[in-house]
């Protein structure tokens, strides 16, 4: 934990923010907003979102196999606040002083629809069910839907498939085509470290959504997607069922867009299958895919060999997801440099890849 003094007078709003990175996860616990139009706004937001991508590349490009990168940062402006955290006397109420009001990750999109591979059909159902939300002003009230459908409905896709296939990707895709922020909430983190407090927690992130007028993406949501439980034996299934009632009454009150990513299609309850208006499946990519997700997450000035090229990496590395891509990618350029090579060559991305393979071996 480190903290950064004297940022100022303090005459606004604290609240704290994360940013939820393959890595790590980084908080600032006091970072200062004001009020605009009745919506809390992030101060100097440009450099506050440079610090956490700067913060994260360092742990990226400083991360060994005997010193593995942390998975936790702490930062805030005022050192007092983290001098009380590391008094504190019990590791407990350290942890939920921390994360008391950590469930939400909020930030702002990262990539394009152009960015993300999907095949042609997927994305063209998300597309015209986004098309919706973006013309629902013409829709309703210029060509009189509203005389039909008096009550708006929220957007809500279900994004299912493997581990990095790209759907927490899409949903940041989807804020990015909407002009929105995304709302970020990982369903078994915040299960089983709000235990009892779940459904208030929902419920506060719909609102909170609602007022920042926010994507809200409820991560690994297999646990509570499925059907509802009818022979409960014990307290934790009278929970479930109370979650999953919270949850649909939510939905029919909110009018934005809302993303369940699951790993898994489940066996859906059927309250569940009537509000998902598009279930959208993310799949390995196929040669063509694979050329994509290399041509966009090769950066222009990483110096590459004579014999590298994406149609010859695409065609050698199959059966990878585009997470498994990007890591190929940035593991070669390691390689490269330990070797002390200034250029990346065919046979670091061969290692790279090896690599990536045996890790899944070993899981």
């Amino acid at each position: 934990m480190f903290g950064i003094k004297n940022l100022g007078k303090d005459t606004t709003i604290k609240r704290s923010i994360t940013r939820k990175y393959k890595n790590a996860r980084i908080t600032i616990l006091d970072a200062k907003f004001k009020k605009v139009d009745n919506k809390e706004v992030i101060l100097d937001e440009e450099q506050v979102n440079k610090m956490f991508m700067d913060v994260n590349k360092a742990i990226e490009s400083n991360s060994s196999r005997y010193n593995p990168s942390t998975k936790r940062i702490i930062i805030a402006n005022e050192e007092e606040i983290i001098e009380n955290l590391l008094n504190k006397n019990n590791n407990e109420e350290l942890k939920t002083t921390v994360f008391k009001e950590e469930f939400i990750d909020i930030y702002s999109p990262r990539y394009t629809m152009d960015q993300v591979y999907l095949c042609e059909e997927e994305k063209k159902q998300i597309i015209t069910a986004l098309n919706i939300k973006k013309h629902e002003d013409k829709i309703y009230k210029e060509w009189g839907f509203n005389e039909i459908d008096s009550q708006n409905r929220a957007l809500v896709f279900n994004f299912f498939g493997a581990p990095g296939t790209g759907k927490s990707m899409a949903a940041e895709a989807i804020g990015s085509y909407l002009d929105k922020k995304i709302y970020s909430i990982n369903y078994a983190e915040l299960e089983s470290k709000y235990v009892g407090q779940t459904p208030k927690n929902i419920k506060k992130a719909f609102e909170k959504a609602k007022m920042d007028n926010a994507v809200l993406v409820f991560e690994e949501a297999d646990s509570f997607l499925g059907k509802r439980l009818t022979n409960i034996t014990q307290s934790a299934d009278y929970g479930v069922n109370i979650t999953r009632s919270v949850m649909l009454l939510e939905l029919e009150k909110f009018d934005g867009v809302v993303i369940f990513t699951t790993n898994l299609l489940s066996n859906y309850d059927e309250a569940f299958k009537r509000r998902i208006l598009a279930s959208v499946e993310f799949k390995l990519p196929d040669e063509e895919g694979r050329k994509t997700i290399f041509k966009t997450h090769i950066p222009e000035k990483l110096p590459l060999d004579d014999d590298v090229n994406i149609s010859k990496l695409a065609k050698e590395f199959d059966n990878v997801s585009g997470a498994d891509i990007k890591d190929i990618i940035f593991m070669a350029a390691i390689t490269a440099l330990e070797r002390d090579s200034e250029i990346v060559s065919m046979e670091d991305f061969k290692v790279s890849y090896k690599d990536i393979k045996n890790r899944y071996k070993e899981a």
